[in-house]
């Protein structure tokens, strides 16, 4: 398959872990891309600022997590003139690229309640990943009645067999796709709870992520 463009994964990475590397490592193979890049999100519309460290240290994180990738690419794009806070203006400034926009599929299940969801379902691709502990939902019974035509379901699929009902739909046909990546049983969430608790999380999160956390005490952790 040939290359297509670059996936966009936005999230608040508080912290960045394990399973947002494997997650975006499966996408770029499956859909040929030439980059991912990890926006991070300063002022998220939909999360509490509680428990959300200053956005130089999660950046910091990014950029040490990906070192070692250079398909990977650390992104305040979201703070470039104009700010936007919003998916469908941070994506905008990515015009004239192909953009496969990544998210969990929790997020599937409240995208519709975003900004201009049904715009923003029209005129960009995603790529809702399947993560443990969300159940399975029916994209039909969750999406805008217009999106529901533009949903390519690749669950259930290993990469070599995803990756040829894509070449029968068609390369350049985008779309909103649901696929599993095998992803780790991680999250965020867990990581502070169990640093706030003194617990190991070296196996959650890259080494260098690991010991920028320790050295600052970022999450109460001493």
């Amino acid at each position: 398959m040939e290359e297509t463009g670059l996936g966009v994964l936005g999230g608040t990475f508080n912290p960045i872990h394990n399973g947002h590397l494997q997650i975006a490592d499966y996408v770029r193979h499956l859909f040929a891309l030439t980059e991912i890049h990890f926006v991070i999100s300063a002022f998220p519309p939909h999360k509490a600022a509680q428990d959300l460290i200053a956005l130089n240290h999660r950046y910091a994180m990014i950029c040490l997590a990906t070192q070692d990738f250079p398909d990977f690419i650390p992104s305040l794009i979201e703070l470039e003139p104009p700010a936007s806070s919003f998916s469908i203006d941070t994506l905008g400034k990515l015009s004239g690229r192909r953009v496969y926009f990544i998210a969990g599929a929790d997020s599937l299940m409240e995208v519709a309640s975003w900004h201009e969801s049904g715009r923003l379902l029209a005129s960009h691709n995603f790529v809702f990943v399947s993560r443990p502990g969300v159940p399975a939902v029916a994209a039909a019974a969750v999406l805008p009645e217009a999106a529901k035509a533009r949903v390519c379901d690749l669950r259930g699929l290993d990469m070599r067999r995803a990756r040829s009902a894509l070449r029968d739909r068609g390369a350049r046909r985008g779309g909103i796709f649901l696929v599993d990546a095998d992803a780790p049983d991680i999250s965020a969430s867990r990581i502070r709870v169990l640093l706030k608790s003194r617990k190991r999380v070296g196996h959650l999160v890259p080494r260098p992520v690991h010991e920028y956390i320790r050295k600052l005490h970022l999450y109460g952790e001493q």
